[in-house]
């Protein structure tokens, strides 16, 4: 009897499990290394987006301005009055009792010989707890004692001082020992003196607290704390709003790259086709035939990101000097967003990863013999993009026409589902588009029947350039709105009229402290400056302050708290007070200029105001007291007729003035305010320019007709940019396109078409795919922004049709063009087919 046995079953799993993949890995390395030179294209375009998304974000995150460029390491900064040395002792102790460690800065503001400008002497100790990171020594030393100092480079260059010399502008001589900065701010000039050796004027306090501890502030008016003069508190950053804005940033310069990649992969998985399709014959499964596509995809995003980053940090490290110039203070070199870039380079390798994962998908899914046969796959329906798509567009619209523009949640949503869903349309207008073909000369038939042919890598490029069209004019149409909106306001001075303001920009409106006793001096400068102009009217301004107002610093300039309306609100928290505009004095001069006659006041009339103002809920409350001046005994007049300049950058109002005799009633004093000048004829560039470098040299600042309000630069230059990232998506787009259509070209040539014919094919191509991006773009565009205005629409009223004339007729016309001119190249084999 006889027996025979079964053959035992193979053990392990039955898709060769771990050794398998291992091999299909490494088959895969191989095959990139083979053809690496074929994929350049897509890699060189991945090393750029990375490059320039973490440039961008290096750049991004050290240009804002310095936030403890006054404060140091401390969070509130204290003004004190420092004429009085017993009050201003008594001030400090208190503010070491109330918030323990304090840090002071003293200053005095000394006047140059021969200028107009002031040197601002300072007294701190380099090592102070808080404001050590306000000061960084150059070359030479920190001074030790009375008898020397260190100065900025400004200071050195401005007086002509070196290590050694001496400096005596304050009286007391002293050597020149060390060059100093503030780090926090480059253009900070001053002579740096030993503490306790300086008279102060006025004194900084640095503190850390929060609150107000002991209520220091809630009795500052009593006793010796009334040398204090002002506060201030250090502002909160907006880093989240700005990591956020960077982040989206990187994420469209990744994904816009990723979008063309996912072209590149495409034809890769078309060369590569009669190899996946030996591979699956062997028995290789769906899993495996992706995983080669996986496999090509990492390393090209490796790649990319490895160098890109490079490339990224080493454009930072040789621009940084120039953009300390910019921003006014240094930058560490290693004070970036590592964070933000290790998420910039993970965001590069799963985009290359998931841009090769949908051509590996499709063709793994073909059978072998059509892989073995090297022809493309047949489109897929367009209407499951179709379908995709409208529920995209409808889930984003609602959450945008949900969100009220002030939840970011809902924000965020609608736009990721709207462009998601705008970019799955890209299908079905290739379809729609090319189904015209039939029409056209032979040539724009075969270009256009070539796009739906091969529709995985033209709809990928039509998304990238529907994206990149999108932003702009999205960017676009958002500039046009702001400028029409902003542009309606009327202006704060005629273009006939300079406003003189007597302290700096930052102190403007506000009268420095010591003006009446160089008033005259001023007052000649002025004229000086009005000489210039075509018959020009002078007209001092007067203002009104309260005697027994203390008063406090704007910035670095000692000013008088001047007298303004304001409204009064009644809230849960306390009374509020909404400044309404200035109060001037009615001078015989700012009559005279009005066109109103003396004569025509009543004796019993207080304030004049135009017949537009309602004077019922205005108030004026006391800088000494917790009374309140009701705006009454009111005459009016036509004010309007002629502008009269304002303190702000606000809205102009028509000026209320107070009579000299409800000055006398009320008990309040007249400060100078500056001048208004007004030339017989409009301003030319020139003569501002003239007025203001006379102004600047004599410590004025002037006011002129703000120019139209205008982003027409910016408009042009995100219709450049959006042009130029589409012009450049398509150059290496159509020319993957054409690459894979090498064969039909050929053949083209061998029956006898022409340079022309080869043209034609290239330029409408490129002009197919641009003019459909274009149209996409911007109906995507306003359908978002619609849905964010729908409420408003009037904001977007004023529709910006040269830019979009530019975006949907002007780019098309250039890639056609571009596609003309830079094709026609007979192919170098004709009669021969290309071994792969």
């Amino acid at each position: 009897m006889t027996t025979l046995a079964q053959r035992a079953a193979l053990s392990g799993p039955s898709n060769g499990g771990v050794a398998a993949r291992r091999a299909v890995v490494r088959w895969g390395t191989r095959m990139f290394r083979r053809e690496w030179r074929q994929q350049l294209l897509v890699v060189a375009l991945l090393t750029v987006a990375v490059s320039a998304a973490i440039g961008s974000i290096t750049f991004a995150w050290n240009s804002g301005a310095a936030d403890n460029t006054d404060f140091g390491s401390a969070n509130q900064l204290l003004q004190f009055d420092g004429t009085d040395p017993q009050k201003l002792e008594a001030g400090l102790r208190d503010a070491r009792t109330a918030f323990g460690t304090i840090d002071v800065i003293a200053h005095r503001s000394v006047t140059v010989p021969g200028a107009v400008e002031r040197l601002d002497y300072r007294a701190q100790d380099p090592g102070g707890v808080y404001g050590g990171e306000l000061l960084a020594l150059i070359r030479g030393s920190y001074p030790q004692g009375p008898a020397e100092v260190a100065v900025t480079n400004g200071v050195a260059g401005s007086l002509q001082l070196a290590l050694g010399s001496t400096l005596a502008l304050d009286g007391h001589r002293r050597k020149v020992v060390g060059i100093v900065e503030n780090p926090s701010k480059l253009s900070d000039e001053f002579a740096l003196v030993a503490p306790s050796t300086l008279t102060p004027d006025h004194v900084d306090v640095l503190v850390a607290a929060n609150g107000d501890p002991g209520g220091f502030f809630a009795s500052k008016g009593a006793g010796p704390r009334r040398a204090l003069v002002g506060n201030m508190i250090r502002g909160n950053d907006n880093a989240g709003a700005n990591t956020l804005a960077m982040f989206s940033a990187a994420t469209v310069f990744v994904l816009l790259a990723s979008l063309v990649a996912a072209a590149g992969f495409a034809v890769v998985a078309q060369r590569r086709l009669r190899q996946l399709g030996m591979l699956a014959a062997v028995g290789a499964t769906q899993k495996h035939l992706r995983l080669v596509l996986l496999t090509n995809g990492v390393l090209v995003g490796a790649i990319a990101a490895f160098v890109g980053t490079i490339i990224g940090l080493a454009l930072w490290v040789a621009f940084a000097p120039t953009l300390e110039s910019a921003v006014d203070h240094r930058i560490d070199r290693l004070s970036l967003p590592w964070e933000l870039i290790a998420m910039t380079v993970v965001l590069a390798l799963l985009g290359a990863t998931a841009a090769s994962w949908w051509p590996g998908r499709a063709v793994a899914r073909l059978p072998v013999m059509l892989a073995l046969s090297g022809r493309p796959p047949k489109p897929r329906p367009a209407r499951r993009f179709a379908v995709a798509a409208g529920a995209l567009l409808v889930v984003g619209i609602g959450a945008l026409a949900f969100s009220n523009r002030d939840r970011p949640p809902l924000i965020v949503v609608g736009l990721v589902a709207t462009i998601l869903g705008s970019l799955l349309i890209g299908p079905l207008a290739i379809r729609t588009f090319t189904a015209a073909a039939g029409r056209v000369p032979v040539a724009p038939r075969l270009a256009l029947r070539d796009l739906a042919r091969y529709q995985a890598r033209s709809g990928a490029a039509l998304a990238a350039v529907t994206l990149a069209l999108g932003l702009a004019v999205a960017a676009v149409i958002v500039a046009s709105a702001e400028e029409a909106k902003r542009g309606n306001k009327p202006p704060a001075l005629s273009d006939r009229q300079i406003r003189v303001y007597l302290g700096p920009s930052e102190a403007r409106g506000f009268t420095p402290v010591g003006t009446n006793a160089r008033l005259s001096a001023l007052g000649d400068s002025v004229s000086r400056l009005a000489a210039q102009l075509d018959r020009p009217t002078v007209v001092p301004l007067r203002k009104v302050v309260q005697p027994g107002a203390a008063p406090f610093m704007m910035g670095r300039t000692r000013v008088y708290p001047s007298i303004e309306l304001t409204r009064r609100q009644n809230t849960s928290s306390g009374r509020h007070y909404t400044p309404q505009g200035p109060l001037f004095v009615a001078t015989p001069a700012a009559l005279r200029y009005l066109g109103i006659d003396r004569a025509s006041i009543d004796s019993s009339t207080d304030f004049l105001a135009d017949r537009s103002l309602a004077t019922d809920q205005l108030v004026i409350p006391s800088f000494t007291s917790r009374k309140e001046f009701k705006v009454a005994h009111v005459q009016r007049f036509d004010l309007r007729r002629r502008l009269f300049g304002t303190d702000s950058a606000e809205e102009p109002k028509p000026p209320t003035l107070i009579t000299l005799d409800g000055l006398r009633r009320l008990g309040w004093m007249p400060i100078p305010a500056g001048w208004l000048i007004e030339s017989n004829r409009p301003l030319t560039d020139s003569q501002i320019t003239v007025a203001r470098d006379r102004a600047a040299q004599a410590g004025l600042s002037i006011e002129t007709q703000g120019e139209h309000y205008s982003l027409a630069t910016a408009k042009m230059i995100w219709t450049a940019v959006g042009a130029f990232l589409a012009l450049a998506i398509l150059a290496l787009s159509v020319g993957l396109i054409r690459s894979e259509s090498a064969g039909d070209l050929r053949t083209l040539t061998a029956t006898g078409a022409t340079a022309r014919v080869r043209r034609t094919l290239t330029a409408t191509t490129a002009g197919a795919l641009a003019l459909l991006g274009a149209v996409l773009g911007a109906a995507g565009a306003y359908v978002v922004l619609v849905a964010l205005y729908h409420d408003d629409l009037g904001y977007l009223g004023d529709v910006p049709f040269a830019y979009l004339t530019l975006a949907v007729v002007g780019v098309p016309l250039a890639a056609a063009g571009a596609g003309w001119i830079l094709a026609g190249r007979e192919p170098p084999a004709v009669a021969r087919t290309v071994l792969e």
